[in-house]
Protein backbone atom coordinates (compact mmCIF):
# COMPACT_ATOMS: atom_id res chain seq x y z
CA UNK A 1 0.00 0.00 0.00
CA UNK A 2 1.40 3.38 -1.04
CA UNK A 3 1.93 5.98 1.67
CA UNK A 4 2.38 9.73 1.27
CA UNK A 5 0.84 11.75 -1.59
CA UNK A 6 -1.94 10.15 -3.64
CA UNK A 7 -1.40 8.56 -7.02
CA UNK A 8 -1.75 10.80 -10.05
CA UNK A 9 -5.45 11.05 -11.02
CA UNK A 10 -6.25 8.93 -7.98
CA UNK A 11 -5.46 5.78 -9.97
CA UNK A 12 -5.48 2.45 -8.18
CA UNK A 13 -2.17 1.15 -6.88
CA UNK A 14 -2.20 -1.75 -9.36
CA UNK A 15 -2.00 0.86 -12.14
CA UNK A 16 0.08 3.52 -10.42
CA UNK A 17 2.74 0.99 -9.40
CA UNK A 18 3.03 -0.65 -12.84
CA UNK A 19 6.69 -0.47 -13.92
CA UNK A 20 5.65 -1.04 -17.53
CA UNK A 21 3.12 1.80 -17.75
CA UNK A 22 3.85 3.97 -20.81
CA UNK A 23 3.79 7.17 -18.76
CA UNK A 24 5.55 8.02 -15.51
CA UNK A 25 4.89 10.89 -13.11
CA UNK A 26 7.91 11.84 -11.02
CA UNK A 27 7.45 14.43 -8.24
CA UNK A 28 10.59 16.52 -7.67
CA UNK A 29 9.91 18.85 -4.71
CA UNK A 30 13.14 20.79 -5.15
CA UNK A 31 13.29 24.33 -3.79
CA UNK A 32 16.74 25.80 -3.39
CA UNK A 33 17.13 29.03 -5.38
CA UNK A 34 13.71 30.72 -5.42
CA UNK A 35 14.27 34.47 -5.28
CA UNK A 36 10.83 35.98 -4.59
CA UNK A 37 7.87 33.93 -3.41
CA UNK A 38 8.63 30.52 -1.94
CA UNK A 39 6.66 27.31 -1.72
CA UNK A 40 7.62 25.41 -4.87
CA UNK A 41 8.74 22.50 -2.72
CA UNK A 42 5.08 21.92 -1.88
CA UNK A 43 4.01 22.07 -5.53
CA UNK A 44 4.26 18.39 -6.55
CA UNK A 45 2.16 17.12 -3.66
CA UNK A 46 -0.45 19.83 -4.25
CA UNK A 47 -0.73 18.86 -7.93
CA UNK A 48 -1.08 15.16 -7.09
CA UNK A 49 -3.79 15.92 -4.54
CA UNK A 50 -5.63 18.17 -7.00
CA UNK A 51 -5.35 15.52 -9.73
CA UNK A 52 -7.61 13.21 -7.75
CA UNK A 53 -10.44 15.65 -8.55
CA UNK A 54 -9.80 15.63 -12.32
CA UNK A 55 -12.35 13.64 -14.33
CA UNK A 56 -10.88 10.66 -16.18
CA UNK A 57 -13.31 11.31 -19.05
CA UNK A 58 -12.05 13.97 -21.45
CA UNK A 59 -14.77 16.47 -22.29
CA UNK A 60 -13.19 17.66 -25.55
CA UNK A 61 -12.68 14.29 -27.25
CA UNK A 62 -15.54 12.51 -25.46
CA UNK A 63 -13.29 9.60 -24.54
CA UNK A 64 -11.98 7.99 -21.37
CA UNK A 65 -8.44 6.90 -22.11
CA UNK A 66 -6.85 3.87 -20.54
CA UNK A 67 -4.86 5.87 -18.04
CA UNK A 68 -1.76 3.73 -17.49
CA UNK A 69 0.40 6.11 -15.49
CA UNK A 70 2.97 5.07 -12.92
CA UNK A 71 3.34 7.48 -10.00
CA UNK A 72 6.82 7.33 -8.50
CA UNK A 73 7.66 8.39 -4.95
CA UNK A 74 8.88 11.96 -4.62
CA UNK A 75 12.58 12.33 -5.31
CA UNK A 76 14.32 13.00 -2.00
CA UNK A 77 16.92 15.73 -2.52
CA UNK A 78 16.97 16.98 1.05
CA UNK A 79 20.34 18.25 2.22
CA UNK A 80 21.99 17.96 -1.20
CA UNK A 81 23.92 20.85 -2.63
CA UNK A 82 22.80 21.93 -6.14
CA UNK A 83 25.36 19.94 -8.19
CA UNK A 84 24.52 16.72 -6.36
CA UNK A 85 20.80 17.42 -6.64
CA UNK A 86 21.07 17.99 -10.39
CA UNK A 87 22.99 14.74 -10.77
CA UNK A 88 20.38 12.86 -8.72
CA UNK A 89 17.59 14.21 -10.93
CA UNK A 90 19.42 13.12 -14.05
CA UNK A 91 20.08 9.66 -12.64
CA UNK A 92 16.40 9.26 -11.70
CA UNK A 93 15.26 10.20 -15.20
CA UNK A 94 17.76 8.20 -17.25
CA UNK A 95 16.29 4.68 -16.76
CA UNK A 96 12.79 5.95 -17.58
CA UNK A 97 13.96 7.43 -20.85
CA UNK A 98 16.04 4.35 -21.60
CA UNK A 99 12.81 2.34 -21.42
CA UNK A 100 11.28 4.82 -23.91
CA UNK A 101 8.56 5.70 -21.43
CA UNK A 102 7.11 9.20 -21.24
CA UNK A 103 8.31 11.11 -18.18
CA UNK A 104 6.28 13.94 -16.67
CA UNK A 105 8.17 15.59 -13.82
CA UNK A 106 6.33 17.75 -11.33
CA UNK A 107 8.47 20.50 -9.77
CA UNK A 108 9.72 22.13 -7.74
CA UNK A 109 11.61 25.04 -9.16
CA UNK A 110 12.52 25.33 -12.84
CA UNK A 111 16.17 24.45 -12.25
CA UNK A 112 15.15 20.77 -12.41
CA UNK A 113 14.74 21.01 -16.19
CA UNK A 114 18.36 20.92 -17.47
CA UNK A 115 19.24 17.58 -15.84
CA UNK A 116 15.97 16.09 -17.13
CA UNK A 117 16.79 17.28 -20.63
CA UNK A 118 20.35 15.99 -20.30
CA UNK A 119 18.96 12.55 -19.44
CA UNK A 120 16.61 12.61 -22.43
CA UNK A 121 19.38 13.73 -24.76
CA UNK A 122 21.31 10.55 -23.97
CA UNK A 123 18.58 8.67 -25.85
CA UNK A 124 17.37 11.20 -28.42
CA UNK A 125 20.52 12.96 -29.57
CA UNK A 126 18.67 15.32 -31.89
CA UNK A 127 16.40 16.52 -29.09
CA UNK A 128 15.06 20.09 -28.94
CA UNK A 129 13.22 21.88 -26.14
CA UNK A 130 10.10 24.02 -26.10
CA UNK A 131 9.90 26.26 -23.05
CA UNK A 132 6.63 27.86 -21.99
CA UNK A 133 7.73 30.50 -19.51
CA UNK A 134 7.15 34.11 -18.54
CA UNK A 135 10.90 34.54 -18.09
CA UNK A 136 13.84 33.95 -20.38
CA UNK A 137 15.95 32.46 -17.55
CA UNK A 138 19.10 33.18 -19.55
CA UNK A 139 21.33 34.56 -16.82
CA UNK A 140 24.73 32.92 -16.55
CA UNK A 141 24.54 33.12 -12.76
CA UNK A 142 22.01 34.58 -10.37
CA UNK A 143 22.49 35.25 -6.68
CA UNK A 144 25.98 33.79 -7.01
CA UNK A 145 24.96 30.39 -8.39
CA UNK A 146 24.74 28.98 -11.91
CA UNK A 147 22.11 26.51 -10.68
CA UNK A 148 19.43 29.15 -10.10
CA UNK A 149 16.01 28.78 -11.65
CA UNK A 150 16.85 32.10 -13.34
CA UNK A 151 19.60 30.27 -15.28
CA UNK A 152 17.54 27.38 -16.66
CA UNK A 153 17.47 28.62 -20.25
CA UNK A 154 21.20 29.36 -20.23
CA UNK A 155 22.00 25.86 -19.04
CA UNK A 156 19.84 24.39 -21.81
CA UNK A 157 21.69 26.42 -24.44
CA UNK A 158 24.96 25.08 -23.04
CA UNK A 159 23.64 21.52 -23.38
CA UNK A 160 23.51 22.12 -27.12
CA UNK A 161 19.77 21.55 -27.48
CA UNK A 162 17.79 23.83 -29.78
CA UNK A 163 15.40 25.77 -27.57
CA UNK A 164 12.35 27.91 -28.31
CA UNK A 165 10.66 30.10 -25.73
CA UNK A 166 6.96 30.97 -25.80
CA UNK A 167 5.04 33.39 -23.59
CA UNK A 168 8.10 35.35 -22.47
CA UNK A 169 7.43 38.80 -21.04
CA UNK A 170 10.26 39.51 -18.61
CA UNK A 171 14.04 39.48 -19.07
CA UNK A 172 17.09 41.52 -18.19
CA UNK A 173 19.33 43.52 -20.52
CA UNK A 174 21.99 40.81 -20.14
CA UNK A 175 19.51 38.15 -21.23
CA UNK A 176 18.27 40.27 -24.13
CA UNK A 177 21.80 40.73 -25.47
CA UNK A 178 22.64 37.05 -25.02
CA UNK A 179 19.48 35.96 -26.85
CA UNK A 180 20.23 38.32 -29.72
CA UNK A 181 23.86 37.18 -29.93
CA UNK A 182 22.85 33.51 -29.97
CA UNK A 183 19.93 34.18 -32.34
CA UNK A 184 17.52 32.47 -29.98
CA UNK A 185 13.81 32.32 -30.70
CA UNK A 186 11.82 34.02 -27.96
CA UNK A 187 8.15 34.47 -28.77
CA UNK A 188 6.80 37.13 -26.45
CA UNK A 189 3.35 36.92 -24.93
CA UNK A 190 2.39 40.17 -26.65
CA UNK A 191 3.29 38.70 -30.06
CA UNK A 192 1.26 35.60 -29.31
CA UNK A 193 -1.81 37.62 -28.42
CA UNK A 194 -1.53 39.43 -31.75
CA UNK A 195 -1.35 36.22 -33.81
CA UNK A 196 -3.34 32.98 -33.48
CA UNK A 197 -1.25 29.98 -32.48
CA UNK A 198 -1.81 28.36 -35.88
CA UNK A 199 -0.13 31.33 -37.56
CA UNK A 200 2.93 30.73 -35.40
CA UNK A 201 3.05 27.03 -36.29
CA UNK A 202 5.67 27.46 -39.00
CA UNK A 203 7.94 29.41 -36.65
CA UNK A 204 7.63 26.80 -33.94
CA UNK A 205 7.58 23.53 -35.83
CA UNK A 206 10.11 24.35 -38.53
CA UNK A 207 12.73 25.12 -35.91
CA UNK A 208 12.17 22.10 -33.70
CA UNK A 209 13.67 18.67 -34.27
CA UNK A 210 11.54 15.56 -34.52
CA UNK A 211 11.98 14.79 -30.83
CA UNK A 212 10.97 17.45 -28.34
CA UNK A 213 11.04 17.91 -24.58
CA UNK A 214 8.35 20.28 -23.28
CA UNK A 215 8.98 22.38 -20.18
CA UNK A 216 6.13 24.41 -18.67
CA UNK A 217 6.72 26.98 -15.97
CA UNK A 218 3.23 27.75 -14.68
CA UNK A 219 4.02 31.46 -14.62
CA UNK A 220 3.55 31.36 -18.39
CA UNK A 221 -0.16 31.63 -17.54
CA UNK A 222 -1.60 34.98 -16.65
CA UNK A 223 -1.62 35.27 -12.84
CA UNK A 224 -5.39 35.78 -12.94
CA UNK A 225 -5.55 32.06 -13.80
CA UNK A 226 -2.53 30.78 -11.85
CA UNK A 227 -1.74 33.14 -8.96
CA UNK A 228 0.18 30.43 -7.09
CA UNK A 229 3.68 30.90 -8.46
CA UNK A 230 6.76 32.54 -7.05
CA UNK A 231 7.34 35.16 -9.75
CA UNK A 232 4.00 36.04 -11.38
CA UNK A 233 4.04 38.30 -14.41
CA UNK A 234 1.00 40.16 -15.81
CA UNK A 235 0.01 39.71 -19.43
CA UNK A 236 0.36 35.94 -19.58
CA UNK A 237 -1.17 33.25 -21.76
CA UNK A 238 -4.66 31.86 -21.26
CA UNK A 239 -5.81 28.24 -20.97
CA UNK A 240 -7.00 27.73 -24.59
CA UNK A 241 -3.72 29.10 -25.99
CA UNK A 242 -1.54 26.78 -23.92
CA UNK A 243 -3.70 23.78 -24.79
CA UNK A 244 -3.51 24.60 -28.50
CA UNK A 245 0.29 24.78 -28.28
CA UNK A 246 0.38 21.35 -26.63
CA UNK A 247 -1.99 19.82 -29.19
CA UNK A 248 -0.06 21.24 -32.11
CA UNK A 249 3.26 20.07 -30.71
CA UNK A 250 2.09 16.56 -29.91
CA UNK A 251 0.44 16.09 -33.31
CA UNK A 252 3.47 17.21 -35.30
CA UNK A 253 6.40 16.07 -33.15
CA UNK A 254 7.40 13.20 -30.89
CA UNK A 255 7.23 14.66 -27.41
CA UNK A 256 9.33 12.36 -25.25
CA UNK A 257 9.06 14.04 -21.86
CA UNK A 258 7.90 17.12 -20.03
CA UNK A 259 7.87 18.97 -16.76
CA UNK A 260 5.50 21.34 -14.98
CA UNK A 261 7.31 23.60 -12.53
CA UNK A 262 7.18 26.64 -10.24
CA UNK A 263 3.79 26.00 -8.65
CA UNK A 264 3.62 27.56 -5.18
CA UNK A 265 0.33 26.61 -3.50
CA UNK A 266 -1.60 29.40 -1.79
CA UNK A 267 -3.28 28.18 1.40
CA UNK A 268 -7.05 28.13 1.01
CA UNK A 269 -6.96 28.79 -2.75
CA UNK A 270 -6.83 25.64 -4.87
CA UNK A 271 -7.15 27.08 -8.37
CA UNK A 272 -3.42 27.05 -9.21
CA UNK A 273 -2.75 23.42 -8.37
CA UNK A 274 -6.00 22.31 -10.00
CA UNK A 275 -5.08 24.12 -13.23
CA UNK A 276 -1.66 22.44 -13.10
CA UNK A 277 -3.29 19.04 -12.52
CA UNK A 278 -5.69 19.53 -15.46
CA UNK A 279 -2.72 20.64 -17.55
CA UNK A 280 -0.81 17.49 -16.62
CA UNK A 281 -3.75 15.29 -17.61
CA UNK A 282 -4.25 17.12 -20.91
CA UNK A 283 -0.55 16.86 -21.69
CA UNK A 284 -0.45 13.11 -21.04
CA UNK A 285 -3.61 12.61 -23.08
CA UNK A 286 -2.13 14.39 -26.10
CA UNK A 287 1.39 12.97 -25.82
CA UNK A 288 0.64 9.37 -24.82
CA UNK A 289 -2.98 8.28 -24.63
CA UNK A 290 -4.89 9.88 -27.48
CA UNK A 291 -3.52 7.39 -29.98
Amino acid sequence: MRTGPPNFLGLEDRIACDPEAPAVVLPIPYEKTVCYGGGTGYGPRAVLEASTQVELFDEEYNIQPEWRVQTLPALDLGGMDPPDAMNAIRCAAEPIFQQRRFLLALGGEHSITPPLVAAAKQIWTNLDVLLLDAHADLRDTYQETPYSHACTGRRLVELGVGTIWMGVRSFSEEEFKFARLQRLTLLRASEMRAHPVKQLAAVILDRLARYVYLSIDVDVFDPSLVPGTGTPEPGGLDWPTVLEIIRMLCREKSVVGADITELSPIPGIRVSEYVAARLAAKLLLEAVFRG
